[in-house]
């Protein structure tokens, strides 16, 4: 059984970063927080001093999900452009949770109005992310999997910008844009073999 405390600490970050991603990290207060819970902002100070070690604890909760999931045995067992699909689908989960953005993508758009500390555990996540995904296409490129120009560090900052972008115009216009961006960047890593 998970204590009490460490339950209403999970049930604090999991409202939170569904506030971050709807609404970005200016747009909620521990006010949002205590009202969806039934608790007094001070319940939530008691277990975050400060909004930034709100963020700074969704930040790294997010880096840790994502080593696990990179990092996980049928992650490992699955070919190059199997691995893509899966980061594509990582991706667009973020639709079916009422059209957020990823983390990645809010935490960037406000990157300029975030605290220090936050600032630099996003840089460490979007770190993580770009040198996996790096990683990915260096690896499908040796093994054929994968034809494209350039670095495989520089095509992996276009297929996540790709993606964060496209999650962010789907908010705005049709959900199916997406898979249409997801099709767009398979054609242009896939190898013609």
């Amino acid at each position: 059984m998970i204590p009490a405390k460490a339950d209403t600490r999970r049930q604090i970050l999991d409202i939170a970063e569904n506030l971050l991603l709807d609404l970005g990290y200016n747009g909620f207060s521990y006010k949002h927080i205590s009202s969806a819970l039934g608790i007094r902002n001070a319940s939530i100070h008691y277990h975050f001093p400060q909004k930034s070690d709100l963020g700074v604890a969704i930040i790294q909760r997010a880096r840790r999900r994502f080593w696990r999931w990179s990092h996980s045995e049928e992650m490992q067992k699955r070919n190059p452009l199997e691995k893509l699909d899966a980061f594509f689908i990582l991706n667009k989960k973020f639709l079916h949770a009422g059209g957020q953005c990823c983390l990645g993508g809010v935490l960037e758009t406000c990157f300029k109005t975030l605290p220090t500390d936050m600032q630099m555990e996003t840089q460490a996540f979007i770190s993580d992310m770009l040198g996996w995904l790096t990683e990915l296409l260096r690896d499908g490129r040796e093994r054929g999997a994968f034809a494209f120009p350039g670095d495989p560090q520089d095509q992996a900052i276009v297929i996540m910008s790709s993606l964060q972008g496209a999650l962010q115009v789907v908010r705005a216009t049709d959900p199916s844009l997406f898979e249409a961006a997801a099709r767009q960047i398979r054609k242009t890593v896939k190898s013609e073999k």
